[in-house]
This record gives structure tokens, C-alpha cells and sequence, in this order.
């Protein structure tokens, strides 16, 4: 699907392909595809292209026009979270995104492109418009973690008296969280790369001073927000050890509860053992009293267990 958007107002309005300054290709088919390498005079990057890793692949210029590849994650609060890579092509008179997925700032920004203090009148103002919206929303994204970190932070080391935690969900959570931290600094880093070469290009185009600092602010906030992601990061992997050393802990407790349990029946069925032995001359056997004394001699040999435990306070 091909949306363009022309400047309108100071803003975007939506705008038939022919007459857009910024056209946005959603999971195009070939055909579209095709449409774009004809507008930008040179093959336009194949999915394949797009999901490789090397910087040769994601940021080169062709025939003047900047192709970037950068990981953006779309839905990141539901469980159909996800992280995708999307190109940006920008050339003298358009720019051309390329996406798979839906990142939440190709819904907002062009609603919201012109009402801040940055201009929006060129290709190059509505790629630093996106960069600054996806980087927002990023920062966002990290508060809206660290919070549910914070809060799985205290039911790991002061969960609710009476209460017995339940670790298996426990350890859902934090792993989704850590993913979640993961996809932010995936992304985070390959919009740190794309800025840095982004750089010297407006440099060799003569860009606008304003565009060149605020190109040089993303840049710090990008590398802020990564410093925030990678201590998150850190976090989690700390919950993730403390949650498993309590199931370990857990582990050995059901594990000694049932040692103590076979010690304490030991001697009982020791003595049991022996007075069902099938031998004739057993003088206990005919004794009045001698079955009474067999069961307490039984119970006699479990107690002195269970009072020597207690006193060395294993139970």
C-alpha cells in the first residue's frame, strides 16, 4: 500500500502519489516495488536487503539519495509486540519509507507534523520529524518498563505477607520485560548508526544549521536512552538470578521436608522389620503386652528424630 502526504499548512495532508512529497510504501507488493525504483532511478532494497545486518546494507548512498535502514518495534505494549526494520530514502525533492510492520509514528506523526517547534517544509525536516517521534516514543517506551521492573523488583524481595508468589509467572513477566528492554536497544542502536551517517551527508548537502542541531540533539538523547535500556537490562538479568535462586531455595526445601520424612520413618520400619520376621522361637511374640510395646517402641523411634531436628532447628 502506497500512502503520500504533500505539505499543507505548515503540516502533512494526505496526497496522491504523483504530487507527494513523502511517500510511505506498506509491505509493498512487487509491483509497487518496482513503481519505487523507477521514482528513485535506481532497485529499490528487497525484504532480504532489508533484514541484513551489515552497515554496507542498511546505510549507503545511491545516485544522491541516502538509503537508511533502521530497526523501529511497533505494538510494544500488547502482546503482539514486535521489531522490524524500516528504510528511509531520502533524496533532494522526497523521501520514501519502506516498512513491513506498523510503528506507532507513521500514525501519529503526520497528524501531528507542524504543531511543534520544528518546522515541517522539506523531505529532510519529515525524516527528522520521524526520528524525533520514534525517539520519543522510545524514551517513553523505557519509563513505561523501568516502572514494571520497579514493581517486579519489590514483589521479588517484599512480596505480600500469607501470600505464596507464583515464580513460574514470575519469570514470564520478567522475560517479557527483558524482551521488551531488547527490541529498545536493537532499535536504539541502529538509529544511533543511521543518525551518525545521516550527519555527514547534510553536511555535504549544505543543510540548515537547525537541521544539523537537531540532528546532533537526537543523537544524545539516542545515546541517553540506550545508557537507560542497557541498565534495564542489567536489572532484569539481576530479577531473573534472584527469581531463580528463590526456586532453587524452594526446591531444596520440599527436598529436605522429605529427607526429614524418611529419617523419621526409618527406625519404625526398622522395627516393624524385624518383629514381622517369620522365625518360631521368638520369645516377644508371646509375651501379653508385647504388640502394645512394639508400637511404642515404633513411635518412640520416630519422636527422638523429629526432637532432634527441632532442636537443631532444621523444621
Amino acid at each position: 500500500m502506497i500512502t503520500g502526504y504533500a505539505l499543507k499548512d505548515g503540516g502533512l495532508a494526505r496526497e496522491e502519489p504523483e504530487g507527494a512529497i513523502w511517500l510511505d510504501f506498506f509491505d509493498p507488493t512487487d509491483a509497487e516495488r518496482d513503481a519505487l525504483s523507477a521514482m528513485i532511478g535506481f532497485p529499490a532494497p528487497t525484504r532480504v536487503q532489508q533484514a541484513e545486518i551489515e552497515m554496507s546494507s542498511r546505510l549507503y548512498v545511491e545516485r544522491g539519495a541516502a538509503v537508511m535502514t533502521a530497526l523501529i518495534p511497533a505494538h510494544t505494549k500488547t502482546e503482539q509486540a514486535e521489531i522490524g526494520p524500516v528504510t528511509f530514502i531520502l533524496t533532494e525533492e522526497r523521501l520514501f519509507t519502506v516498512r513491513m510492520h506498523d510503528p506507532r509514528p507513521f500514525e501519529t506523526y503526520p497528524v501531528e507534523a507542524g504543531q511543534h517547534a520544528h518546522p515541517c517544509d522539506s523531505p529532510l525536516a519529515i525524516l527528522l520529524g520521524l526520528m524525533e517521534d520514534t525517539i520519543s516514543r522510545l524514551a517513553d517506551l523505557v519509563e513505561y518498563v523501568g516502572r514494571k521492573i520497579e514493581a517486579l523488583t519489590k514483589s521479588v524481595f517484599r512480596p505480600e505477607p500469607g501470600r505464596r508468589p507464583d515464580l513460574q509467572a514470575r519469570l514470564q513477566k520478567i522475560g517479557w520485560r527483558d524482551s521488551i528492554v531488547t527490541h529498545v536497544r536493537d532499535s536504539l542502536v541502529t538509529i544511533e548508526r543511521m543518525l551518525g551517517f545521516l550527519q555527514p551527508v547534510l553536511e555535504q548537502r549544505d543543510a540548515p544549521k537547525a537541521a544539523l542541531a537537531l540532528l546532533a540533539s537526537q543523537q544524545r538523547d539516542v545515546r541517553t536512552i540506550s545508557e537507560q535500556a542497557g541498565f534495564l537490562m542489567q536489572k532484569t538479568a539481576f530479577l531473573l538470578d534472584a527469581t531463580l535462586g528463590l526456586i532453587s531455595i524452594e526446591q531444596n526445601a520440599i527436598t529436605k521436608m522429605f529427607s526429614i520424612v524418611a529419617v523419621v520413618f526409618l527406625p519404625p520400619t526398622l522395627v516393624a522389620s524385624v518383629y514381622g520376621m517369620n522365625f518360631e522361637f521368638m520369645p516377644e511374640l508371646g509375651a501379653p503386652f508385647g504388640y502394645p510395646l512394639a508400637l511404642l517402641l515404633m513411635a518412640l523411634s520416630a519422636a527422638g528424630p523429629l526432637f532432634w531436628f527441632r532442636r537443631r532447628g532444621w523444621f
